[in-house]
C-alpha cells in the first residue's frame, strides 16, 4: 500500500507539471490550464471534465425548470460518479471488454429511430442544437460500455431459489406477468331486447355471414361496407388480457390463437363476433423433438470437400445394403462427440442444430437414413428414430419467473458491486 501511495503522489506531482504551459508573453509565466482533481488507481479525473459534466447537468436542469443544486454539492456528487465511472471503464479494460464500431452504430441508428430520424438526419439535428456529434458517439460507446461491465459483474452475483420461482408464478405479479395479452377486433349484430325468434335468427345469420367474410378477409379491417350493410357495429378492444375480457369472451379466447375469428356469440345485446388480430406475452405450450443421429464425413489434411462426399455417398450405399447405421458410424463419422455412441445426438430441439440439418431432419421418414447432404462441416447422413411433443410451458414460465426475478434483484446488487468497487480502489482527492 505504502508502494501504491507513493507512486501515486509521484503520478501527481507529474501530471500536476504536465498540466501547466509556459505562455508566450515577455515575463515567461507559467499559466494553469487544467488540474487533477482525484487520482483513481492507474488513471486520474481532471477539473476540465467535472466542469464540462456540470454545465451539461446545469443545461438540463435549466430547461426542465428543476432546482438547482448548491455549487458545492453538484461538484461532490458529480465528482463521485466520475471516480465510479473510471473504476468501471478500468475493470472492462482487465476483463477484456470493448465495444465495436457496428455496436455503436447499431446503438445510435436505434437512438435516431426513436426520434423517428435516420442516422444521417439524428446528426444534423444534433449539430443544429449546438452539439458534438461526436461527443454524443464517445458518450454513447461509454454508456454501453459501463452497462455490459455492470451487467457481466452483476448477474454472476444474483442466485435465484426454485422457491422464489415457485411464490412468484404463484403471485399476482407472477401472473400478470405470464397472461398472454389479445389485440381484439369485435363486431356486434344488435337484437331489440323483445324480439323475436325470426328477428334473431336472422341476425344469426347475419353474422355468420361476416364471420365467413372476415375469415375470407384477415379480419374486419376491410369490410367496413359489409358491416354497415348488415346493421352491424364495429368497436375494436384493443389489447386485453383474459381477466380484463367481458366474461362472455373469456370462454371463447381460450380456443382461438392470432388469425382466427369466432363463431357468433349470444347476449342479451345481440351476436357478437371477435378476432384475434395479434398476441403477445404469455408461454407457448409445445414444441417437436427429434431424436436423430448422424454420420459425419468431414474434409481435412489428406481429404479434400469432394472426396469427403464420395466417402459419405459409399457409406450412405452400405446403409441401403443393410449394414448397421450406428457401427458404421463408429467406423467412419468424424463428429468426436457423437461418433463413439453411434452418431447418436440425443433429443434436440428446434433451433439447435444448423440450418440444413434441421430443415433435412424435419423432412426425414422416421427410421430412412437421409442421402448425404453438406454443411459447414462436411457431409452428413443422418437418421431420425423418433419424433415428440414437449410441453415446455412450465419450463418457459419458470425461465421467465427468473428473469423477472433477477431483475428486481439487479439494482440492489448493482449497489453493492459499486460500493465494494469504490472501497477496494485507491483514490486520492485533491
Amino acid at each position: 500500500m505504502a508502494t501504491n501511495l507513493v507512486k501515486a503522489l509521484a503520478m501527481s506531482a507529474a501530471l500536476t507539471s504536465t498540466l501547466t504551459v509556459l505562455s508566450t508573453t515577455a515575463n515567461a509565466e507559467y499559466q494553469l490550464i487544467d488540474r487533477v482533481v482525484a487520482i483513481v488507481e492507474d488513471d486520474i479525473v481532471l477539473a476540465s471534465d467535472i466542469r464540462d459534466q456540470i454545465v451539461a447537468i446545469k443545461k438540463r436542469i435549466t430547461a426542465s425548470g428543476g432546482q438547482m443544486p448548491a455549487d458545492d454539492v453538484l461538484f461532490e456528487q458529480v465528482l463521485e460518479r466520475s471516480i465510479l465511472e473510471n473504476l468501471q471503464l478500468q475493470r472492462a479494460a482487465q476483463i477484456g471488454l470493448r465495444v465495436s464500431d457496428q455496436q455503436l452504430n447499431d446503438a445510435m441508428t436505434n437512438i435516431a429511430a426513436r426520434n423517428q430520424l435516420s442516422l444521417a438526419e439524428f446528426k444534423v439535428s444534433v449539430e443544429a442544437q449546438g452539439d458534438s456529434y461526436l461527443a454524443i458517439r464517445k458518450k454513447i460507446r461509454k454508456d454501453l460500455l459501463l452497462n455490459e461491465v455492470q451487467r457481466r459483474s452483476v448477474i454472476r452475483n444474483i442466485s435465484i431459489s426454485e422457491s422464489e420461482i415457485e411464490n412468484f408464478l404463484q403471485s399476482e405479479q407472477g401472473q400478470l406477468l405470464l397472461s398472454p395479452e389479445f389485440n381484439i377486433d369485435h363486431i356486434l349484430l344488435p337484437i331489440p331486447v323483445d324480439a323475436g325468434e325470426q328477428t334473431k335468427a336472422l341476425a344469426k345469420e347475419k353474422a355468420i355471414q361476416l364471420q365467413q367474410l372476415a375469415l375470407n378477409n384477415n379480419g374486419f379491417e376491410t369490410l367496413q361496407n359489409q358491416i354497415a350493410v348488415h346493421n352491424a357495429e364495429r368497436s375494436p378492444l384493443g389489447w386485453r388480457r383474459a381477466e380484463n375480457m367481458p366474461s362472455l369472451f373469456k370462454g371463447v379466447i381460450d380456443n382461438m390463437a392470432t388469425g382466427d375469428v369466432s363463431e357468433p356469440i349470444l347476449s342479451d345485446s345481440g351476436y357478437h363476433v371477435i378476432h384475434i388480430t395479434d398476441k403477445r406475452g404469455g408461454v407457448e405450450g409445445k414444441t417437436t423433438e427429434t431424436n436423430v443421429r448422424h454420420i459425419l464425413i468431414a474434409p481435412n489434411e489428406i481429404r479434400t470437400m469432394e472426396e469427403a462426399q464420395t466417402l459419405a455417398n459409399e457409406v450412405r450405399e452400405q446403409l441401403e445394403q443393410g449394414e448397421d447405421f450406428t457401427q458404421l458410424a463408429r467406423k467412419y463419422s468424424d463428429d468426436p462427440g457423437s461418433a463413439l455412441s453411434g452418431g447418436d445426438l440425443g433429443w434436440t430441439e428446434p433451433g439447435v442444430l444448423v440450418p440444413i440439418f434441421e430443415e433435412t431432419m424435419n423432412n426425414a421418414e422416421i427410421g430412412v437414413s437421409s442421402q448425404a447432404f453438406q454443411s459447414q462441416f462436411g457431409w452428413h447422413i443422418l437418421e431420425v428414430s423418433e419424433r415428440r411433443e414437449k410441453d415446455l410451458s412450465q419450463e418457459r414460465a419458470a425461465q421467465q419467473a427468473r428473469m423477472a426475478i433477477a431483475e428486481t434483484k439487479y439494482d440492489d446488487e448493482l449497489n453493492n458491486w459499486l460500493q465494494e468497487l469504490r472501497d477496494n480502489a485507491f483514490v486520492d482527492i485533491k
